[in-house]
């Protein structure tokens, strides 16, 4: 049993089962609650079910710092205080997964002996859903390298790279729910309405605009945080009045996605790229 927690300021903890921070129970990774909204017509037996959305989540630490004398236990103490900071924003890391998070409550209570102080620390998760730690590239138009050494051009020349030829590529989220992603329009030339579409709904991302050489508009679609934004020369710009008001900010569903690519013009000098994390019920 092992966690990691760290915090906005880039500090970070681990708690085990060994000192000088000995945890002894982890509680909440496993438990999720849904709120159910329903309608009940007079003199209906039971009701219609409207929607259902999942509670946020709290996970609960306890254990025991272990020290060599009272001294280190109050420096150990404060420490474990600093980095669970209820004014900062963290990441609780359990099972190779993460989540983010805020401190709810840290409870310190002194035992008989001074150098072992027990802790109590609530966490709560608006967002119940674990990821994975680190993010998914899938790169759905690219060059493919050919150059490798030891290097001999023939007098035909040779291939330093090739361009993948299908528009379409699988995107497979092995998660427990559908999540946001990260798509990423990068033009090798001008590019003119760039567009990433699922084939399997239909629904569509296009952005009405003619990218330049080396720009590249990054189109964020996690709930709650969605963002358009064009760079070049290290500069972010807001892209979103370029978005087509048609439409839709691609989720990926659970299990495979089929993805097709396009432009409206020069689609041979575009590059798209997906970033995401699938996210999980529990570990």
């Amino acid at each position: 049993m092992q966690i990691t927690y760290e915090n906005s300021g880039g500090e970070s903890l681990t708690l085990r089962q060994r000192r000088p921070y000995f945890l002894t129970n982890v509680d909440g990774t496993g438990h999720i609650r849904q709120s159910i909204l329903t309608f009940k017509a007079p003199s209906q037996d039971g009701a219609f079910f409207i929607s259902g959305t999942l509670d946020m989540r709290n996970i609960t630490l306890e254990g025991t710092i272990v020290a060599g004398s009272a001294d280190e236990a109050a420096t150990l103490r404060q420490r474990l205080m600093r980095i669970f900071s209820p004014k900062k924003a963290g990441v609780f890391t359990y099972r190779g997964k993460r989540i983010p998070c805020n401190v709810e409550e840290v409870v310190l209570a002194q035992r008989s002996s001074a150098r072992t102080p027990s802790f109590f620390i609530s966490l709560l998760c608006p967002s119940p859903f674990f990821e994975d730690i680190d993010e998914l590239r899938v790169e759905l138009a690219a060059w493919t390298a050919k150059l490798c050494f030891a290097l001999e051009i023939p007098e035909t020349g040779m291939e330093f790279g090739a361009r993948e030829p299908s528009q379409i590529i699988f995107v497979d989220n092995d998660g427990d729910v559908p999540c946001g992603c990260s798509i990423q329009f990068r033009a090798l030339g001008s590019v003119t309405n760039p567009e990433l579409m699922n084939v399997d709904t239909g629904e569509v991302m296009r952005i009405l605009r003619t990218m330049t050489p080396g720009e590249q508009i990054t189109v964020d679609t996690h709930f709650a945080a969605k963002r358009v934004y064009s760079t070049r020369d290290g500069m972010a710009v807001n892209a979103f009045p370029d978005v087509d008001t048609a439409s839709t900010f691609l989720q990926l569903n659970v299990g495979r996605n089929t993805l097709r690519y396009s432009a409206a013009e020069n689609m041979d000098m575009l590059e798209v790229t997906i970033f995401f994390r699938p996210q999980y019920l529990g570990v």
